[in-house]
């Protein structure tokens, strides 16, 4: 095979394939369809690792199963159980905000809708389209700074910005990518493989099923600085 970047199809069935074979799979938010589980455990991994998070995550939820319970809880209480994650006052206060709204807004359920998701307390874009992906298969990009790494090094794009998973025009290229029959499948194989095999530090080439077709592989390391056709 020659060094030409892959079609966004064979890209997207190598990351389904990989991820089907050596994706997290089993993690407790990817084997669950309730909307607030998903939801919480997007909230919980930011600024922290998987590891972390397991490691609270199945108390948080035995003891605020849906966020009729959380708005209920005393902030200390909260405050308690995300202790080990660091940050555990804004953490709990964050959740009881959102648990409230949820409560007042829309009855203790967690609405299925990107506007009305991103407009809750503390739930960006990337958390919104995380529970739409994991619950609905919704056909969206779950786009961190992360899955720009493998898309910069693996088609040779290159964003003019300094954090390129802030760029709209590789926030349209990575959802050109998204296969629309797999998109769960997809979007967690290619956070997956990002952390584990196209690292920002040593990325294992060795083991990385499209090394024969990734830019930054050819280059010896050094990605192309071709910017992305509309």
């Amino acid at each position: 095979m020659d060094c030409r970047p892959p079609a966004p199809l064979a890209f997207a069935e190598v990351i389904v394939e990989w991820y089907r074979l050596h994706g997290d799979k089993d993690l407790p938010w990817r084997t669950t369809s309730d909307p607030w589980a998903v939801l919480v455990a997007a909230l919980l991994l930011r600024k922290t690792t998987v590891r972390q998070v397991v490691r609270v995550y199945g108390e948080f939820l035995r003891r605020w199963p849906s966020p009729r319970e959380l708005a209920g809880a005393a902030v200390e209480e909260v405050e308690e159980v995300l202790r080990p994650l660091g940050m555990e006052k804004v953490r709990a206060r964050l959740f009881k905000r959102l648990a409230e709204e949820l409560l007042s807004k829309y009855g203790g359920e967690v609405p299925l809708s990107l506007d009305k998701l991103r407009g809750l307390p503390g739930v960006g874009d990337y958390a919104a389209r995380e529970v739409l992906v994991a619950v609905a298969d919704a056909a969206e990009p779950l786009f961190d700074r992360n899955a720009a790494r493998v898309l910069e090094r693996v088609f040779g794009v290159k964003s003019r910005r300094q954090r390129p998973h802030t760029d709209p025009e590789l926030w349209e290229f990575a959802k050109r990518l998204v296969p629309p029959e797999s998109p769960r499948e997809y979007n967690f194989g290619l956070l997956d493989f990002a952390r584990r095999i196209c690292t920002a530090r040593s990325p294992r080439c060795g083991a990385c099923p499209l090394a024969s077709c990734c830019r930054y592989y050819a280059s010896g390391g050094a990605p192309s600085a071709k910017h992305i056709k509309r």
